[in-house]
């Protein structure tokens, strides 16, 4: 087995909050309460972060990527699913590239898609097991690809990697030039 370039060093919950909807009235005829929801008509609202060391953009190793996964109901609109329960959980992933062998928008698509995986996974892991024990059962988030937003939030992020990096170069003291006197003794 070869060690991967890209290493996972720490998975935080920054904060959980799965609430019961008291309003929700699901089938409940299954022994094992596990709720099978569609998710037809809900909508995912996610937002995400991703850090490295901004002071040194040329190669960074080191990235802090987040997300924040929300569904709950909206209470303006009266045809809205009802959902079991309100979910607010946000995780940070730490990792760390080890290699050279990714550079640029690839390394921010490599981040970001394994991110994602990691995160969505540790988050759809931690509702089920809070939901497990709550009064309408086990309910588990469903499978997501973030594929095209890994792609396309590289971009940007490689965008800005070279904004920083041309900001850099420019702020960066110049040296001064040194003329060399001939001299006239001969």
């Amino acid at each position: 087995m070869k060690a991967a370039s890209l290493s996972i060093e720490k998975v935080e919950f920054i904060h959980v909050k799965v609430e019961t909807n008291n309003s929700f009235e699901g089938d409940f005829s299954s022994e094992f309460k596990q709720l099978d929801f569609p998710f037809k008509g809900v909508t995912f609202r996610r937002r995400m972060s991703l850090q490295y060391d901004k002071a040194k953009p040329e190669d960074p190793k080191s990235f802090v990527f987040g997300l924040n996964v929300m569904l709950s109901e909206d209470p303006e609109d009266a045809e809205n699913v009802s959902l079991p329960y309100n979910i607010d959980v946000k995780a940070v992933v730490y990792m760390r590239y080890e290699s050279d062998q990714l550079s640029g928008m690839e390394r921010f698509r490599a981040i970001r898609a394994t991110g994602y995986s990691v995160l969505y996974g540790a988050i759809r892991e931690m509702v089920s097991n809070l939901t497990a024990r709550a009064p309408h059962g086990m309910w588990s988030l469903p499978s997501a690809n973030f594929n095209t937003a890994a792609n396309d939030e590289a971009v940007r992020d490689e965008e800005k990697r070279q904004e920083l990096i041309a900001k850099k170069s420019s702020l960066a003291p110049k040296k001064p030039v040194r003329r060399v006197k001939k001299s006239t003794d001969s």
